[in-house]
């Protein structure tokens, strides 16, 4: 064989997770992530592409939709961000998070075909194209796509999605999509295109108005509010996971006109694919319940979960924050709950400051410990005198820190 055919060294998954934080900033636009899926040969348009935005429930809602549309018998996979542990948990195929070499694989290839045509596609973008890409190489029918910020400038939406889910509008990144709610709910819905399906997961009646507005003018088929229907019970999660759980199962059925037969199986699946969502472990004898709400709703659909699955008992709170997000909002409801409030810094560069925290809100009677890991164990003492329970939130990069320590026992 001529030396110059052989296949060229595919990068190791260390490799490849290594270049794809390297290119981690922040893209605004669509003609990066075009340009790359063009010079992949169009991935998306082998595939049934659904985008579901929102400001929380993205992810669950995104793998539920994904799993049922494989139980109606339809080949899917879900695309998800951020990762809490590892890049794998990004990629779901047929129900299964992808190994590492077969993310290296499809990753790699969006990477050498972006530096091969001059492409700077960012972090976010290589991601989105490197995931459609697999999804067409596994012969999947369709993709969901979970999108990262809004619409209007995701990448998600260069995949041409032809239905849309959104799950709720909330307060998160108004710097960036809007202070009302009606803007934010715009942005979100900038995906929409002629002919596409809207589904509807919310009944708050400033997003329906924009919804009915946005599908009308856009010319796309409104569907809902969804909102609520067929609310499981007994599924073993939290009240507004079950709810996302049921809102992605019926836009499958929606989607297929068909109804699927075992919800709750579907249900008992979802977490296993999304670390970091209420995920209960245990210090000792202490319940430590760890989840990545990281804007004032995500923090109050959480506390009314723990207190759902252990009533009254006394509550410490692990909390750690980035930077950008709205803090004070967020500090509300945890200082109506909590009987120990220790601040923490999440690992990343965006974290904000918890002696900045502290002073900034005037949380004069709670604790500071830096490393998340030992901000854990200390609430948990403390809780083990009180008969207690522990919740970490604020942000997925302080579960990310949390689990690292809980699951190495």
């Amino acid at each position: 064989m001529d030396g110059r055919t052989l296949p060229a060294r595919h990068r190791s998954f260390p490799e490849v997770t290594r270049e794809l934080d390297r290119r981690k900033r922040m893209t605004l636009g669509l003609e990066r992530v075009e340009a790359l899926l063009r010079s992949l040969g169009s991935p998306e348009s082998a595939l049934g592409v659904v985008q579901v935005v929102g400001t929380n429930g993205k992810g669950t809602t995104a793998v539920a939709l994904s799993l049922a549309l494989e139980e109606l018998g339809q080949p899917a996979g879900a695309y998800l961000s951020p990762h809490v542990l590892s890049y794998v948990e990004r990629v779901v195929i047929r129900g299964r998070r992808v190994s590492e070499e077969e993310f290296a694989a499809g990753m790699d290839r969006a990477i050498s075909t972006a530096d091969a045509h001059g492409i700077p596609a960012s972090q976010f973008e290589l991601l989105t194209a490197g995931a459609v890409g697999m999804f067409r190489e596994a012969g999947l029918s369709w993709a969901v796509l979970e999108a990262g910020l809004g619409a209007r400038h995701d990448a998600t939406t260069a995949a041409r999605p032809g239905a849309v889910v959104l799950t709720n509008v909330g307060r998160d990144h108004a710097e960036i999509l809007g202070e009302t709610i009606e803007e934010r709910a715009r942005e979100k819905l900038g995906g929409l295109r002629e002919g596409a399906v809207l589904i509807l997961g919310t009944s708050d009646p400033r997003v329906v108005r924009i919804a009915r507005e946005e599908a009308s003018r856009r010319g796309a088929r409104l569907i809902g509010p969804v909102e609520g229907e067929g609310e499981p019970e007994g599924w073993g999660m939290a009240p507004y996971a079950a709810c996302n759980v049921a809102l992605g199962v019926r836009a499958a059925e929606l989607l297929l006109g068909r109804e699927v037969p075992d919800r709750g199986r579907i249900a008992r699946r979802v977490p296993h694919l999304l670390p970091g969502r209420f995920e209960i472990h245990r210090l000792g004898e202490v319940p430590v319940v760890v989840d990545g709400g990281h804007n004032p709703e995500g923090v109050e659909a959480v506390l009314r979960a723990v207190r759902s699955v252990f009533g009254n008992r006394p509550l410490g709170v692990v909390f750690g924050v980035l930077r950008d997000k709205d803090i004070g909002s967020m500090l509300v409801p945890v200082r109506g709950e909590a009987g120990l409030l220790v601040l923490t810094r999440p690992e990343d560069e965006r974290a904000a400051d918890p002696g900045w925290v502290r002073r900034e809100f005037g949380l004069h009677d709670t604790r500071i410990v830096e490393d998340v890991g030992e901000a854990v164990e200390l609430a948990a003492r403390e809780m083990a005198e009180r008969g207690g329970v522990v919740l970490v939130t604020g942000s997925l990069y302080t579960c990310a820190a949390a689990l690292g320590r809980l699951r190495a026992g």
